[in-house]
């Protein structure tokens, strides 16, 4: 309630001020070497960590950099690509699109990569269809897909930062719901209420973006997490995408060994 009651005010803080940055730890790591590689000898080359723990459990791919000037979501899953992990099978592809990476750029050599995952097609590009294989390949239960927005949803047009979107196969709509409000507890500062993270529409495969595919074709649990670059700096974006990852992949089965 205290949050809600200072949001006007903290509106007006918040416009005038820099980037802010909220601290925060760190737990057990593997080796930095990938698993495979996709697209072996091509511009597109980048790396796959697979990382199966000490009991039988669930397989889940996360995934980051379908757009390369997202920072924060290839920077948050190549630090989860480290873990060594409790159960299952971690699969993780930080850096998909390596040529928008390079360039610093949303768009690779054909275009935005995340409008080429059309439900019940092939995809429409090499690499998005080695991206897709590598669903094909491990089977995940679960697909997080780790992003960055320019601004706040519902408060700067076009934006949709500050959200996390479920696919509409259970649990993850509850659990998107549930994710928001433990960052908004216990990550996000009380006195940037603009920022608290919120549940959005679940994807159902209507449009032709990786997570959406995950719906349409396999119908099974999937996330996008949408954290925003307004007023926040690089390390914290990536720290809260990180934290978003952390609880997600919790709540699916997959847990850091030695703790978060």
């Amino acid at each position: 309630m205290r949050r809600r009651t200072l949001l006007a005010r903290t509106g007006t803080l918040l416009a005038g001020s820099t980037l802010l940055s909220v601290a925060a730890s760190g737990g057990g790591q593997a080796t930095l070497d990938p698993t495979y590689r996709l697209l072996l000898g091509t511009k597109y080359e980048t790396g796959v960590f697979v990382r199966e723990g000490v009991r039988d459990g669930p397989t889940v791919l996360v995934v980051g950099g379908i757009h390369g000037d997202e920072r924060c979501g290839y920077r948050a899953a190549s630090e989860i690509a480290r873990w060594k992990i409790e159960r299952g099978k971690l699969v993780v592809l930080p850096k998909a699109n390596r040529v928008a990476i390079r360039k610093n750029r949303r768009e690779g050599a054909h275009g935005d990569l995340n409008r080429q995952f059309p439900s019940g097609e092939e995809p429409k590009t090499k690499l998005a269809r080695a991206i897709w294989g590598v669903v094909e390949r491990h089977d995940p239960e679960m697909v997080l897909d780790l992003h960055r927005s320019l601004g706040i949803y519902s408060y700067h047009e076009s934006s949709v930062g500050q959200v996390i979107w479920p696919t509409d196969a259970d649990p993850a709509p509850e659990y998107a719901k549930r994710t928001a409000e433990r960052l908004n507890e216990n990550v996000v500062p009380w006195y940037m209420p603009f920022h608290e993270y919120r549940r959005g529409g679940e994807l159902d495969g209507s449009r032709p973006m990786l997570v959406h595919k995950v719906a349409g074709d396999l119908g099974r649990p999937g996330y996008i997490v949408e954290t925003t670059k307004f007023l926040l700096d690089s390390d914290t974006r990536a720290r809260w995408e990180k934290t978003a990852a952390t609880d997600l992949l919790s709540r699916h089965g997959i847990e850091r060994r030695g703790g978060r």
